[in-house]
């Protein structure tokens, strides 16, 4: 293998594991606020990609516009979920199990309002950034790999940023941590849970619309991105910051390095044995994540 053959390839797994990393740190924030595994995080992720296909190819709004507004009305369709479908269930105390169950059934209804409303052919639009490789020291790169290193850099600063310098950001870490201790001081949590739900779903709206120009967009390909970003999540440490950009971008490089000098037709199932190698030798991930309070 080459040299500039290499740089290609770690800066495709690189592009692939940070769109992973997005999604997986939205399942993390999540489980930190409630203890709850989303499982229809994928879904929300593909229902982005569609609006952010709405937006720019058939409305032939400016990339930035319809972004900006894809991302708005995702996060609020997590607010609205939080507050209308899935904290009522945790007022009333409901089984987690039911509440996990839940999830599922949101991850079927939303593939099937894709599906409805978008139709099952696959979609995809043009590469905003340019489809035409920038040649870089004798390797070709293509300009996305670029611009999403920079748009999802830029997102993790201000997410950390907004969670530890703002009085929202440290009122959500409260719940977080100690919910009861939180709402004995006065935080809301119920309104922080949704806060929590909003961003968590904005960030995966935000990996449907990086991931589209590369992966044409289908109503099922949710699920699979999302046992991916589950993958990350776990691998890096559930419940992690760091560990869930670390854990995507170990999936995003090890499934592109798989699919070229082995077979893409296996490169998932080589994603579950390097998830369960992680499972068996280090439970906790990377950053060793304590779960068990959640559970």
């Amino acid at each position: 293998m080459s040299l500039a053959t290499l740089i290609q390839l770690i800066f495709q797994g690189l592009n692939m594991g940070l769109i992973y990393a997005l999604a997986a740190l939205g399942i993390s924030l999540i489980w930190n606020a409630s203890g709850l595994f989303n499982f229809s995080q994928g879904d929300l992720l593909t229902i982005g990609g569609y609006i952010m296909l709405t937006f720019f190819s058939f409305l032939s709004l400016p990339y930035p516009v319809a972004f900006l507004i894809t991302i708005v009305i995702m996060g609020i369709a997590g607010y609205l979920l939080s507050k209308g479908y899935f904290y009522p269930m945790f007022q009333q105390n409901f089984n987690p199990q039911i509440i996990l169950i839940g999830t599922v059934a949101l991850s079927v209804f939303i593939r099937n309002s894709v599906l409805l409303t978008w139709g099952p052919n696959a979609k995809t639009y043009t590469n905003p950034f340019g489809s035409k490789p920038l040649a870089l020291f004798g390797v070709n790169l293509m300009p996305h790999y670029f611009w999403n290193i920079v748009i999802v850099a830029v997102l993790v600063l201000a997410l950390q940023m907004f969670l530890k310098g703002t009085v929202i950001g440290i009122a959500m870490r409260a719940v977080a941590q100690k919910p009861v201790a939180a709402s004995l001081m006065g935080v809301k949590v119920g309104q922080m849970i949704s806060l929590t739900f909003l961003l968590s779903t904005g960030l995966a709206a935000i990996s449907g619309i990086l991931i589209a120009p590369i992966i044409p967009l289908t109503p099922e390909m949710g699920g699979l991105l999302a046992i991916k970003a589950f993958a990350a999540a776990l691998i890096g440490g559930l419940g992690s910051f760091g560990g869930a950009l670390v854990g995507g971008i170990i999936i995003g490089i090890a499934e592109v390095f798989f699919a070229t000098l082995v077979t893409s037709t296996y490169k998932d199932v080589f994603i579950f044995a390097v998830l369960i190698a992680f499972l068996m030798i280090r439970p906790g991930g990377i950053f060793r994540a304590d779960i068990s309070e959640k559970v």
